[in-house]
């Protein structure tokens, strides 16, 4: 691929990818869960058990940490953690691209 298609391609790339403000690097999850009451059902089979609720979870160190997420805030919680994905792809596509870039300026293959 020639120089100006490698930049022009990078350009479109970028512009692509989500704000940094609008990004969480985690999980998100839904979830149903067993209460405390030894007699309620949820106890019997998981089409019983209370929820959904609505979850980020997200590694720091050796240690797993789990964010609850409020009904209201669902989507925003599912746009931020989608869009660490979208970005991070972003930043894999523009690292192969830098590294073609890097290739044509050496020159042709002997």
């Amino acid at each position: 691929m020639k120089e100006g298609k490698i930049i022009a391609e990078k350009q479109k790339v970028l512009k692509a990818a989500p704000s940094l403000d609008e990004v969480i690097r985690g999980t998100f999850r839904q979830v149903r869960l067993r209460c405390m009451r030894k007699k309620c059902k949820c106890h019997k089979a998981k089409k019983y058990r209370h929820g959904p609720f609505y979850r980020i979870g997200y590694g720091k160190g050796q240690t797993i940490h789990t964010v609850y997420i409020p009904k209201e805030k669902k989507a925003q919680a599912k746009r931020y953690t989608d869009n660490y994905k979208k970005l991070w792809e972003a930043i894999e596509r523009i690292s192969a691209l830098n590294i073609q870039l890097l290739k044509t300026k050496n020159g042709p293959k002997k």
